[in-house]
């Protein structure tokens, strides 16, 4: 049974930006599937399809690489 779950990331400001989400998060293993709602100027957001949980800390060195921040929940 797939999980679903939201990242809400920082620093998105175009299409380019989302494209590079989407690949950089649909590359992990077990994602299988990746949807981002593009907010630029604010908090954007990214739901994810995975066949289990993913590791936030891999999320978050994963879009690190990307150029992008995790923002945590306060």
């Amino acid at each position: 049974m797939s999980v679903q779950f939201e990242v809400r990331i920082d620093g998105m400001t175009c299409n380019r930006c989302v494209e590079t989400v989407t690949s950089a998060l649909g590359g992990l293993d077990g994602v299988e599937g990746v949807e981002v709602d593009l907010n630029p100027g604010a908090v954007s957001s990214a739901r994810v399809t995975a066949e289990e949980p993913v590791e936030p800390r891999l999320l978050r060195s994963t879009l690190a690489k990307a150029g992008f921040t995790v923002v945590r929940e306060p």
